[in-house]
Formats: structure tokens, sequence, C-alpha cells
């Protein structure tokens, strides 16, 4: 600088105007120094604010993204464990409940239904028959009516060889004057799986089968059982024998 005076800036202020004329305004180099100065000022801490305001919004949406990743695992273990618990539920449920559908095991004819008091065809004397006579051919195959395990295949005087299957709730079902037994105690069945086949052991006038359903140890009409598991066609009784005659395939 020249004679020691002070750097100065000149602005030169045009009007919107051609008429006006022109200004031109000295502005010292100091007051220019101070100006930015004060610019800086005011603008370093708004930076600072917006980077702070900025990296917080960062860290937000990212404990935000670990918080909802968090709650679908937690949610995928509660839906898990719902399901597991739905499934364990309905298991026990169906346990407790006598299984849907049952069929009978064979499809002879009845020859005798069950019957508080009956005739026994062969000991003559009035007894409960606790179940129904099916009259089929020596050797015809016996189906499991539903999914059962075997629980015994024993012989007894009078039902010869005979075969129990346990079902769900509290159903057991019992099969009398077998031929031969194709499972063995301990086997678990399925719907229309041979178990057994026709036979005449025991006290019995012909080969046919003697069919049971006990529901909690107390023995209840097979026909009416299974009719209420299923739609079934309804059976018609036969006829009457004629005295001093004894009806086909019937027995204990």
């Amino acid at each position: 600088m020249r004679g020691g005076l002070t750097p100065a800036w000149t602005l030169i202020l045009v009007p919107p105007t051609p008429k006006a004329s022109p200004k031109r305004v000295g502005v010292k180099m100091r007051t220019v120094r101070r100006f930015a100065l004060l610019l800086l000022a005011m603008l370093i801490p708004a930076a600072v604010v917006s980077w702070t305001w900025m990296e917080t919004q960062s860290t937000a949406a990212v404990q935000m993204a670990n918080r909802l990743a968090a709650q679908e695992r937690l949610l995928a273990v509660l839906n898990d464990s719902l399901d597991t618990y739905r499934s364990a539920t309905l298991a026990v449920r169906a346990a407790k409940l006598p299984p849907p559908d049952m069929m009978m095991p064979l499809g002879g004819r009845i020859t005798s239904w069950f019957s508080r008091a009956r005739l026994h065809p062969i000991l003559r004397i009035y007894r409960p028959h606790k179940g129904i006579d099916l009259a089929a051919a020596s050797g015809t195959r016996i189906v499991a009516p539903a999914t059962a395990v075997v629980a015994s295949v024993t012989r007894k005087f009078g039902f010869g060889l005979i075969l129990e299957l346990v079902h769900s709730g509290g159903v057991v079902t019992r099969y009398a004057h077998l031929r031969s037994a194709i499972v063995k105690p301990g086997d678990r069945v399925t719907m229309g799986q041979a178990i057994a086949t026709v036979g005449s052991s025991g006290l019995s006038t012909a080969p046919h089968l003697h069919f049971e359903v006990l529901v909690k140890g107390k023995a209840v009409d097979p026909v009416a059982f299974l009719a209420a598991t299923r739609t079934v066609p309804a059976a018609s009784r036969p006829p009457a024998p004629a005295a001093g005659t004894l009806p086909a395939g019937e027995g204990q």
C-alpha cells in the first residue's frame, strides 16, 4: 500500500434503470474481513448442528432397523411356538376323541345284533350279546376300522382266537372266533389294514366274525357307534330263524 493507507474494496452499484448513474462505494478490507469472520462464525455452528442432526438421524435409523429386525425374529419365534402349541393341543384333543370315519371291519351280513339279552345258539341260555356277528367264509380277511395299536392276541373258551385293538378316545374294538391273526401285540395298524381272518373257533355255529366296540370299558352297539362317526348305509335286520334252527354264523 502507498502512503500507509488502509486497503479498501470499491463496490460499483449499478441501478436497474439506465437513467440513473452508477454509484461507487468504498469498503475497507478490515470491514470485509470482519464480515467474513462473522459469516464464518454463523455458518460453522449451523454446519456442526446440521452434521450432528444427520448423524443422530442415521444412528436412530440404524437403531430402528435393529429393533425391527429383533421384533421380526421374536415374532417368528412366537409363531413357531404358537404352531407347536396348536399342534400339541390338536394332538391332545385327537387323543381324547374317538377315531373319525370308522369303517366296518368286514362286509358280511349281520346275523346277530347287539342285545342286552339274547338266547345263546349253543348254550341255550339268555345272556347279553355285546357285539354283532358278521357271516363270512372262513379265511376272509378282517380289516382295522381305524388307526389303532394291537393290544392283544389271545384265546378264550367262548371267543376262541380273539384280537383287540386300542384306538384314540378310550375306544377298544374286539374281534372273536378268528381263524388266524395277521398282526401281533404292539403293532400299529391303519384304517383298512388286514389284521386277521374269519374263522369258527370257540363256541360258534359257523364261520363268522364277532365284532365288539368298547368305549372306556363299556360295550356299545357297534353299528350305532360306527354310524355316529361317519355316514354308513343303514343295515337291515335279517328275518328271524325258524323255531328249532340256529342262524348261520352265530357264536359267543
